[in-house]
């Protein structure tokens, strides 16, 4: 598959789908790797207003943003079981609502994220071991079957879904289509898409990416609308988003040390550089309370202070 490397535990691929008799259209998916990511939900009741897609990215340092539900007439309820550590969205589990996104686990040996179904006998059991969960609809379950029906409206559709492998999958399509053909799509790419979940549709429906390998922004498109990048305006009360595990690297050693290490440089040179690698480090502070101690011992020394011990 065209899989493109953003960074470490982050793709981007585009595929192209088209229907006998229907325009060709593109699904955009971005394969997220848990294990060098960690998952949130922002929402408007922690920030007193709901924000557009990319606002909200950029204010909360997020990588990569999806819509994280569908919502209630008031603006800010999530229409499924929506939670976060101690913050509950919507309390209600609702019967016809058979996904659940999890992420955070409270045990070990349990995945850094999942997608839960009401199939799974220890479902119940299994939502309160994590931080966060969103409950939405089925797409697709696990033994990828299609659960929807043929027919329906048009419009752009997000998901998030899982993969054989445990990745998890934010999808967005642009151009307005059945949600049956979206899925029937997807499980004739060359994927092993398993669980997919629906988030949102329409114009609303969006993925942004703020990657060093990326930075876009993507947005639904209506069959009456005339803005060939959708309404990017819009303004939404929850979104579930990315942002990297690990802190980065110690820094490469600069060009001038390692040039002095090829030439025998000497070794208290190749040490200061070592040094600005590991600045504001317990290492270093270490190192200068020990150095100062015998320097003041040695002057001492050498003026008669002290005695040889």
């Amino acid at each position: 598959p065209p899989w493109e490397k953003l960074e470490e535990g982050l793709q981007l691929g585009l595929f192209s789908a088209q229907f006998d008799g229907g325009d060709p259209f593109e699904v955009v998916f971005l394969r997220i790797d848990p294990a060098y990511f960690d998952f949130t939900v922002e929402t408007a009741s922690s920030e007193k207003q709901s924000l557009p897609l990319e606002a909200w990215a950029t204010r909360k340092g997020l990588i990569a943003a999806i819509n994280a539900s569908m919502y209630l007439p008031d603006g800010v309820t999530s229409t499924g079981y929506m939670r976060q550590d101690d913050y509950i969205n919507n309390k209600r589990l609702v019967r016809r609502f058979g996904a659940f996104f999890v992420a955070g686990p409270r045990q070990e040996g349990l995945p850094r994220a999942d997608i839960l179904t009401r199939e799974d006998p220890q479902w119940q059991e299994l939502l309160e071991q994590y931080r966060l969960v969103i409950q939405n609809y089925r797409m697709i379950n696990d033994e990828r079957r299609i659960l929807w029906s043929p027919g329906g409206p048009l419009y752009a559709i997000s998901a998030v879904a899982e993969d054989g492998a445990g990745k998890i999958l934010f999808l967005h399509c642009r151009e307005p289509l059945e949600a049956y053909s979206f899925a029937h799509a997807l499980l004739h790419l060359p994927l092993d898409v398993r669980t997919v979940m629906y988030v949102e549709g329409g114009m609303q429906a969006g993925l942004v990416i703020r990657s060093p390998g990326l930075h876009q922004e993507l947005r639904g498109r209506h069959l009456a609308d005339f803005w060939v990048t959708g309404n990017v305006r819009a303004q939404l009360p929850n979104v579930l988003g990315i942002r990297r595990r690990h802190a980065p690297a110690l820094p490469d050693c600069p060009r001038r040390c390692r040039r002095m290490m090829a030439g025998h440089a000497r070794y208290t040179d190749f040490f200061l550089c070592i040094l600005r690698a590991r600045a504001g480090t317990s290492f270093v502070k270490n190192f200068f309370i020990k150095k100062n101690y015998y320097y003041s011992r040695k002057t001492s020394l050498q003026r008669g202070r002290l005695g040889s011990k």
